[in-house]
């Protein structure tokens, strides 16, 4: 008699596992690291201010009358705010079906909605868009941190960064790649810090992030015999400066390393997160996830930047 085998049947159940594995990374460094505020408008204004350079010929005549000093006064500066949103729409056809790796379709649509939304977020902060107030037909938007930071800041050939002027900040213009080195990185942090900045955190791309870790303070590598493994990654960067975390990005621009102090950024939501329920349009069931925000620059000079450079 002929074997009786599987190909040869329609009735074997299917197997499908009942776990949906999702690889897509949720990380969204900046926005878990810097300060969540409240905005009251959709252009939210804050004020930043230097000291007055300091004076070594500090030194008065005695009994001198006193003379008046040089005062300054705080920068009144703005960035306008975003809507950011995602809609779900599930018909209630799958609601209904038995559906494998979940009960519940639409709610777990609503929850990736909002990791979804929250690296469109983190994305924008760390990009190079120019703020916009927006009018009929074109949304608001909130510049990012590549063009916040102008000051401190090594370009290639061609390339500038206007930053903030005349109530809005303009994108940069991208200049001539070149290979980034140590002396760039060591050079760009100097300019941070004789600006008052102290760079704690530094955002790159994951080909410049190798690119660092092949910088020469890291020319020794070390086996551990235990475990035989080697350390060959750079994830701090001792400078005459201080201590610099590099902080590999997936959604930053590739071109660029930004170093930043976390505690002169913030985001100013006008609203916070929230769930919104749609109308029904025929058999489906619908919301919307938004939130109303910006990025707050409190003071770009303790920032900098190293723009057009490739590994």
């Amino acid at each position: 008699m002929a074997t009786l085998v599987t190909n040869s049947v329609v009735h074997v159940r299917e197997d499908l596992s009942n776990v949906i594995n999702n690889i897509s990374p949720e990380e969204t460094p900046v926005y878990s690291l810097i300060e969540k505020k409240k905005a009251t408008n959709t252009r939210h204004e804050f004020l930043t201010e230097t000291l007055n350079a300091a004076n070594g010929s500090n030194a008065s005549v005695e009994g001198a009358d006193f003379v008046d000093s040089a005062l300054t006064t705080p920068v009144r500066l703005g960035n306008y705010t975003q809507i950011s949103t995602k809609v779900i729409n599930v018909s209630g056809t799958l609601q209904a079906v038995n559906t494998a790796g979940t009960n519940n379709e639409f709610g777990r649509q609503v929850a990736k909605a909002g990791v979804e939304l929250k690296r469109d977020i983190e994305s924008t902060i760390v990009g190079n868009g120019a703020s916009d107030p927006g009018g009929a037909g074109v949304a608001r938007k909130s510049a990012g941190m590549e063009s916040w930071i102008s000051t401190n800041v090594l370009h290639g050939a061609g390339g500038a960064t206007p930053g903030y002027s005349a109530g809005t900040v303009a994108a940069p213009t991208d200049g001539t790649e070149r290979t980034l080195t140590e002396a760039m990185f060591r050079d760009t942090i100097q300019k941070a810090w004789t600006n008052g900045g102290d760079v704690k955190k530094v955002l790159v791309g994951p080909a410049l992030k190798q690119a660092i870790s092949g910088f020469t303070g890291n020319a020794t590598k070390y086996t551990l015999s235990k475990d035989q493994t080697v350390t060959a990654g750079v994830d701090v960067y001792v400078s005459d400066f201080g201590r610099h975390e590099i902080i590999p990005h997936r959604y930053m621009r590739t071109r660029t390393v930004i170093l930043f102090d976390p505690s002169l950024w913030a985001i100013a939501s006008l609203r916070a997160m929230q769930t919104i329920d749609i109308a029904k349009q025929g058999d489906a069931d619908r919301k919307a996830l938004l939130t109303e925000w910006t990025l707050e620059s409190k003071n770009e000079l303790g920032n900098a930047k190293i723009a057009d450079v490739q590994p």
